[in-house]
C-alpha cells in the first residue's frame, strides 16, 4: 500500500508533464491556429480527372474536373467525402518545348464546402506534367556522339491524359480548417444524425 501512495502521484506528474507537452507541441504546429484542425502537410489527395485533358487542347483560364477517389478525413472524421466533386481552373499550361522539357499544365481548385458549410481553399495548384521523352533521349544521345548538343533540338512529352486517370495531389503545407476539433465532433454527430433519417 506505501508503494502505491509513493508511486501514484509520481505517475500522475509524469502524466500530466506528457500532456502539456503534447499540447505544446499542438500549438506550434506551421500555418494552423492552437487548437484548430488541420489538413496536415504531405498529406496526398488521389482525383480522378473526369475528362480528357490534353496539353495541345487545353489553355490558360479553361476548367478542369475531378472527383475525389478516396474519403479526406482529419481526427478519424471524414470531412470531404469519396466521389466528391471538385473543379479548378488551369493557371498556367505549355506544351512541350525543345531541350526535352515535357507540357506542363497547373490547376487550381475551387473552394470545397465541408458538410457544415464551411468552405476548404487548397493553397497550392494540382501540378501535372508530361515527362521526359525517352525515345528522343536515345535518338538524341545516339546522334549526340557525331553531332554535339543535338538533343536540344528534341521536344518532351506532351499531356494526354484520358478520363479515370488519377492524378496525386500532394500538400506542401498544413491546410488550417478554422474549425477547433470539437466542430469535426459536431459535425460527425450531424452527418451521423442526417444519415440515420
Amino acid at each position: 500500500m506505501k508503494l502505491i501512495k509513493t508511486y501514484l502521484p509520481v505517475l500522475f506528474t509524469v502524466c500530466l508533464l506528457l500532456f502539456n507537452a503534447h499540447a505544446a507541441l499542438a500549438e506550434e504546429i506551421k500555418d494552423v491556429e492552437p487548437g484548430n484542425a488541420y489538413i496536415p502537410e504531405d498529406t496526398v489527395l488521389n482525383l480522378v480527372l473526369v475528362d480528357k485533358l490534353d496539353s495541345n487542347v487545353h489553355k490558360k483560364g479553361d476548367r478542369v474536373k475531378f472527383t475525389l477517389k478516396d474519403d479526406l478525413a482529419v481526427e478519424n472524421i471524414v470531412i470531404i467525402p469519396q466521389g466528391t466533386e471538385l473543379g479548378g481552373v488551369i493557371r498556367k499550361a505549355h506544351g512541350s518545348r525543345i531541350f526535352n522539357q515535357s507540357a506542363v499544365i497547373r490547376v487550381k481548385l475551387d473552394d470545397v464546402l465541408l458538410p457544415n458549410g464551411k468552405p476548404v481553399s487548397f493553397p497550392q495548384d494540382v501540378k501535372i506534367k508530361g515527362g521526359i521523352n525517352y525515345a528522343n533521349m536515345a535518338v538524341s544521345t545516339a546522334i549526340g556522339f557525331v553531332v554535339p548538343l543535338s538533343g536540344m533540338f528534341f521536344k518532351g512529352r506532351e499531356i494526354d491524359l484520358e478520363p479515370g486517370t488519377i492524378i496525386d495531389y500532394e500538400l506542401d503545407d498544413n491546410i488550417d480548417l478554422g474549425l477547433t476539433k470539437m466542430d469535426l465532433v459536431k459535425m460527425k454527430s450531424v452527418e451521423r444524425a442526417q444519415n440515420a433519417a
